[in-house]
């Protein structure tokens, strides 16, 4: 390798990003123009490269400290900026997010049929026996609690009341999804036996309840009350499944790794699929608690209302997009 020459190709790509540095400092990164932006992320990234070159060839040091102080700025701007890290966020939910949910597209359909098949096993059990929903998968805890069941024999819907004290409720109520994805998602480490756990729980506990209502007449009061949120509550929760599932799958089948390295490459990409839930999981709740118990609200708005979510959702995660500001965020982090 020709040190001197490997300098004189690289020098230019080091003054340029050494000028929009300056750039920077002079006039700050809101006035940059969108072809120095792309060039930020692209220059940041080539010359960390450069500065790992510049260490195994054992360069002057008074080059290896230029290139070293180069890299240190650029990251700093990069990654440490109020701005940035706004803009980095906004990019990961933009973009990073919905990217990763295609990539794992696989696990999420499977926690989906994790939760899917004991729904409709338990709700179909239960109109075969009611005595079904008796059951306990765990010692004390049957499938459909006493108060709930006293409820509905009244033919009566345990949520209506939950409209009274609205703000408190969502807040509540998205505590718990939160609850129920955190556990989804860490329980993975459990070889996926806990996530896998979870899933099939709420799905047995939900099939059942949808039985009993049905037994007693009021199924489709409680298919209205779900109908608004649901879609936004179980997608969060499958894909956080998903991220479970996938972190589960390192640990089962770690390849030429060892099971802790497997688990470390998973644990990123896992736990940046739960991050992105969390907005999902707040807007679901916020829907939960001030427009699904309200009985002023029509069926038919209800399922309107479902099935734009599910739209919006859908576009949101499966239609590709770019922007100037993903380049920035993927600088330094190409994987």
């Amino acid at each position: 390798m020709n040190i001197e020459r490997w300098v004189r190709q690289r020098k230019k790509s080091w003054q340029k990003l050494e000028t929009i540095l300056a750039n920077i400092d002079k006039s700050g990164m809101a006035n940059l123009s969108q072809d120095d932006l792309r060039q930020l992320g692209r220059l940041y990234r080539a010359t960390s490269a450069d500065l790992s070159r510049a260490r195994s060839y054992l360069v002057d040091r008074q080059l290896e400290s230029y290139v070293n102080n180069l890299v240190v700025r650029a990251h700093n701007q990069v990654y440490q900026t109020t701005n940035n890290r706004l803009i980095n966020l906004l990019c990961f939910l933009w973009i990073g997010f919905p990217n990763l949910v295609v990539k794992h597209f696989v696990y999420i359909l499977l926690a989906c049929a994790l939760f899917a098949l004991p729904l409709f096993a338990s709700y179909f059990g239960t109109n075969m026996d009611i005595n079904f929903a008796r059951q306990e998968i765990i010692q004390g805890q049957p499938l459909v609690p006493d108060h709930i069941w006293s409820t509905i024999e009244r033919r009566e819907m345990w949520t209506d009341s939950v409209q009274n004290y609205s703000p408190l409720a969502a807040s509540q109520i998205a505590t718990h999804n939160i609850h129920v994805a955190i556990l989804a998602f860490a329980l993975g480490i459990t070889f996926g036996l806990g996530t896998v756990w979870v899933l099939v729980i709420n799905g047995l506990s939900i099939g059942t309840v949808f039985g009993v209502c049905h037994n007693f007449g009021i199924a489709r009061n409680l298919l209205a009350f779900v109908a608004p949120h649901g879609v936004l509550e179980l997608t969060a929760i499958f894909i956080s499944g998903g991220a479970g599932l996938l972190m589960g799958k390192s640990m089962l089948f770690p390849g030429n790794y060892s099971r802790a390295t497997s688990l470390k490459l998973a644990a990123k990409p896992a736990l940046a699929l739960f991050g992105g839930c969390i907005p999902i999981l707040i807007i679901a709740g916020t829907i939960e608690g001030f427009v699904s118990p309200r009985t002023d609200i029509s069926l038919l708005s209800r399922y309107w209302l479902s099935l734009t979510t599910f739209i919006l959702l859908s576009l949101y995660l499966f239609i590709p997009r770019k922007t100037v500001a993903a380049e920035i965020k993927t600088a330094g982090n190409p994987a």
